[in-house]
């Protein structure tokens, strides 16, 4: 009875996901009026790994995040099709290791399917899960790489890094996210082998936008200046600060209250972990709003992180029952 539950629940929660990501799918603006912009430059790539004459130019940005459109070019679709199936996948895919990591820190069935379907009826993925971002790439090989370090596989821990540098930048945050792990298990040689990871995986990048195509007449490194003056265009564009609220949703109000009634107390490496996660988005938040246009996707990159520290407190306080 209870492995034809799980099924079902399992089918439901593709068929929810599939209803969230089809109004916005290839970016379809019926029910949203907002085009996505970069969604050109993700397409273009997909045409440009096709051996087809790219529609928009391949751009110094664009060209470090290779990973989905390569995978999105053998598809029999067209462009975007191909890119949002990919991105759909990817997404299913990280519901999947978000549920696997809830079990593998001790949150009961129930609480884990709450989880997930919170993450499939959120803004995120109903905005930006299908509209030719790479997004999803990242989310998913940060779930993956989360699971993977509390799993204490290594190598897929760093298997996960290595597939979200080429995915999105962002996945970076599997870093702080071990490192504050390592010091809570007081693990100093791992700290410093991840501090000496944020440099290897910075000099890959690098290594990644200095021979990945840029089309001619692009720069092909521009680099990114604190200023005022990006902070304070964030701050009048409506769709900065209503995207990161709506990206920060119901998790976010439940990771306030949880914080605020439990006194933000870290009862464990996983939450412990989930903080450094947390503070890493944070500064790539902050980072690209003083540099360059900032939304609410980079939010959604911490639902696992929120997650585990919403739920662990009660997984903590059953176990503790049960071995008293």
């Amino acid at each position: 009875m209870k492995a034809s539950k799980e099924k079902y629940l399992m089918l439901l929660a593709i068929l929810c996901l599939c209803l969230v990501c089809l109004p916005r799918f290839n970016g379809n603006t019926s029910f949203v009026k907002q085009t996505p912009y970069d969604a050109q430059y993700f397409n273009a790539y997909v045409q440009y790994f096709r051996g087809e004459i790219p529609l928009a130019p391949i751009r110094p940005m664009s060209n470090a995040r290779f990973l989905l459109p390569l995978l999105a070019a053998p598809l029999p679709f067209a462009a975007d099709t191909s890119l949002n199936l990919i991105n759909f996948f990817c997404i299913a895919l990280s519901l999947y290791f978000l549920y696997a990591i809830l079990k593998h820190i001790g949150v009961d069935q129930k609480h884990r399917w709450w989880a997930v379907f919170i993450g499939i009826f959120s803004f995120p993925t109903f905005y930006y899960a299908c509209i030719s971002y790479v997004d999803a790439g990242a989310i998913l090989f940060v779930s993956m790489g989360v699971f993977a370090w509390l799993k204490e596989k290594y190598w897929a821990y760093v298997l996960a890094i290595l597939l979200g540098l080429a995915a999105k930048e962002t996945s970076i945050i599997l870093l702080p996210f071990a490192m504050a792990s390592s010091i809570y298990k007081k693990q100093y040689k791992i700290l410093i082998t991840l501090v000496a990871g944020v440099f290897l995986f910075l000099l890959l990048h690098y290594f990644i936008r200095l021979y990945a195509p840029v089309s001619v007449g692009e720069i092909r490194f521009k680099p990114l200046q604190l200023s005022l003056e990006a902070a304070q265009n964030n701050l009048n564009r409506s769709h900065t600060l209503g995207s990161f609220f709506l990206s920060f949703g119901i998790p976010g109000i439940l990771l306030l209250r949880t914080g605020l009634k439990n006194k933000w107390q870290i009862y464990s490496a996983a939450s412990m972990g989930a903080w450094g996660g947390i503070l890493g988005i944070v500064s790539l938040y902050l980072f690209s709003f003083f540099t360059t246009v900032a939304d609410g996707r980079i939010i959604w990159h911490a639902y696992v992180f929120m997650f585990i520290l919403i739920f662990e407190r009660r997984a903590f306080i059953i176990s503790k029952q049960e071995s008293n």
